[in-house]
C-alpha cells in the first residue's frame, strides 16, 4: 500500500502548528514541511522554534517525511534567485549556505529527505558551467547531510528540468544520499513519454510529488481534476515496489485548502483500493 503525505505549502498562510494538525487530522500518513518566507524561513527561524515543532510532532504522532527547500522567494524577491548554478560565486554560496541550514532543520526534525531544485538557467552561464556548479554544490552538501537523503526535483524550464537531466547528474555523482524527487505533474508537463519516464526514474526515486495537470500546463490541480492517468501511474509504482511517500503538492489551493486536503486523499485512497 502506498503512503500519502501532504505538502504544507497549501496551508502556508496559517500557523505551522495549525497546518500540521489539519493535515494529520485529515488522515494523511505524513507531512511534507515546506520552508517558506513568512512562517518558517530557514535563516530566520530560531533553533528553539524548530525544537518546538519537533516536540509538537512527537506529542501528536505527526511524521515529517520530507522538508521542502525549493520555495521561490526565500533568498530574493526575484523567484528562485540566486540558484545553486548562479554565475557569481557569492550567489552560489548564498544558496549553498541556505541549503546547509535547511539540512540542519530537516535533521533536527528527524525528516529522512530534503528536496530542492536547480533553479532556472542563468544568463551568461553556459550549460557546461552550470553543470559543474550544481555537481560541485551537491557534492559539498553531501559532506554535511549524513543519513538525510538530498532529493533533486526537476522543474519545468529549470536547468534540471527533466528526469533525464536529473538521472544523469545522480549517476555522475554516484552517492546513495543523492536521489530524485519525482514530481508526476512536472514529468507530464516536460517529457513526451510521461509514463515511460516515470518508469525509468523509479530505481532512483526517493520521494514523489503528486498533482494533476490539464493540457500539460504547469499549474497544479487536485488529483482527478486533470489529464494524468493515475491508474497507470499507480501500476508503475506497484511494479517498482515503491515504498516511500507520495506527497500531494498543491501551490494554488490555499483559499480552498479544506477541499484540497480532503478530496486529494479521498481520490488517491479510492484509486488505490480499486486499482492496486
Amino acid at each position: 500500500m502506498l503512503k500519502f503525505s501532504f505538502n504544507s505549502t497549501t496551508l502556508r498562510e496559517m500557523d505551522v502548528f495549525q497546518a500540521l494538525q489539519h493535515i494529520h487530522a485529515c488522515g494523511y500518513d505524513g507531512v511534507e514541511l515546506m520552508l517558506n518566507a513568512t512562517r518558517l524561513h530557514p535563516l530566520h527561524t530560531p533553533a528553539a522554534r524548530i525544537a518546538e515543532i519537533g516536540h509538537f510532532c512527537n506529542d501528536n504522532d505527526i511524521q515529517i517525511v520530507c522538508v521542502a527547500a525549493g520555495g521561490d522567494r526565500l533568498l530574493s524577491e526575484i523567484p528562485y534567485q540566486p540558484p545553486i548554478i548562479d554565475g557569481e560565486e557569492s550567489g552560489r554560496r548564498k544558496r549553498i549556505d541556505f541549503l546547509k541550514r535547511s539540512i540542519e532543520i530537516a535533521q533536527l526534525l528527524g525528516a529522512p529527505v530534503l528536496n530542492f531544485n536547480s533553479g532556472p538557467p542563468q544568463q551568461g552561464t553556459s550549460p557546461s558551467q552550470a553543470w559543474g556548479f550544481i555537481r560541485d554544490g551537491v557534492t559539498e552538501l553531501l559532506k554535511v547531510s549524513g543519513d538525510l537523503v538530498l532529493a533533486l526535483e526537476p522543474e519545468p524550464d529549470f536547468f534540471i528540468g527533466t528526469t533525464v537531466d536529473a538521472l544523469r547528474l545522480i549517476r555522475e555523482i554516484d552517492d546513495p544520499g543523492f536521489r530524485l524527487n519525482l514530481d508526476i505533474g512536472h514529468v507530464n508537463c516536460s517529457e513526451d513519454d510521461c509514463y515511460g519516464a516515470i518508469e525509468r526514474a523509479m530505481p532512483f526515486t526517493r520521494h514523489i510529488h503528486i498533482e494533476d495537470i490539464k493540457g500539460r500546463v504547469h499549474h497544479h490541480e487536485i488529483p482527478g481534476e486533470g489529464d494524468i492517468d493515475f491508474t497507470r501511474v499507480f501500476e508503475i509504482l506497484e511494479k517498482a515496489q515503491y515504498s516511500d511517500f507520495v506527497s500531494v503538492e498543491l501551490h494554488h489551493h490555499n483559499e480552498i485548502w479544506q477541499r484540497a486536503l480532503k478530496e486529494s486523499l479521498d481520490y488517491l485512497q479510492n484509486l488505490q483500493r480499486v486499482h492496486v
